[in-house]
């Protein structure tokens, strides 16, 4: 999958004409990973391995999948496959896989703590919203998705996760712009006293990334920006951005799942060619 950056906002997920898992607490159901508000999970009940089925109704074609917001360990492994005849034989499987992409270099993990090569630390996955995403070399069509997940060795005792996504990647034909921002944001209330004693009402930090889509041809920004973000989506529902799909790397602390912010104009720059300032805030 080429370097340009992905934004996702078709999920087939939402119209699946059912979605069933082996295992699930009677609270918890499996349909919860169908609603954006990742904090009303899908668990399952008293297993550290589970099998989500998929029906999507009619063939669909698909380029990556997302699991938002789970309780895997570095241990886990998932395996993604896709069907057209009820799983009787599959047309992609990619076989158990880890659920974390390595994290290379230094710098990758918290200050003091040295990784090369390896998965990242369960303190580093502490700070994000802990999520596995698999990019498929090419895009496949397919009616049914089965996604099998193990963590033998998960303390808590089940599996949980908060968003399935499956569905066709949004890569522009021109990748963002020089001066893409990414940061965390901290709405957490400060107060000081008379006295100079500083109290803070903490608030979980999410993060917000923006950037430019520059030069895109007419027909491109319209129909993918204008009519599948702007106009189906809105601020109300949800998208997925990876900014670096290439490297895998960076998914952990650049890759957002999260609503526009706020829409904005489409800028015809010059002729034919169109640009828009994009801002995603996290969803947590």
């Amino acid at each position: 999958m080429a370097e340009n950056i992905i934004i996702s906002a078709n999920n087939y997920v939402d119209t699946a004409s059912s979605i069933t898992a082996d295992s699930a607490a009677a609270s918890l159901p499996v349909t919860n990973l169908q609603d954006l508000q990742i904090v009303k999970v899908w668990r399952t009940s008293s297993a550290t391995s589970a099998q989500i089925d998929l029906d999507f109704g009619s063939q669909k074609i698909m380029d990556f999948f997302a699991l938002i917001a789970h309780n895997l360990t570095t241990s886990a492994t998932v395996r993604w496959r896709l069907s057209n005849d009820n799983f009787s034989t599959f047309i992609y499987d990619s076989g158990e896989i880890s659920a974390w992409a390595p994290i290379e270099g230094f710098g990758g993990s918290p200050w003091g703590v040295f990784t090369w090569g390896g998965l990242p630390t369960a303190e580093l996955i502490s700070l994000y919203n802990a999520s596995t995403f698999n990019l498929l070399a090419s895009p496949q069509i397919a009616r049914y998705l089965r996604l099998d997940i193990s963590d033998s060795t998960n303390s808590a005792g089940y599996l949980e996760a908060g968003r399935l996504i499956a569905g066709p990647a949004y890569q522009p034909t021109i990748n963002y712009a020089n001066g893409v921002e990414i940061e965390f944001v901290d709405d957490s209330r400060v107060t000081k006293s008379r006295g100079g004693q500083v109290f803070v009402d903490e608030v979980r930090k999410y993060r917000r990334i923006t950037f430019d889509l520059i030069h895109l041809p007419e027909s491109e920004i319209f129909q993918n920006v204008f009519n599948a973000i702007d106009r189906v989506k809105g601020v109300s529902k949800d998208v997925l951005v990876i900014p670096q799909p290439s490297d895998s790397s960076t998914w952990l602390t650049q890759n957002i799942y999260g609503r526009v912010a706020e829409i904005g104009a489409i800028e015809n720059t010059t002729l034919s060619r169109y640009s828009r300032t994009m801002t995603i805030e996290e969803i947590i």
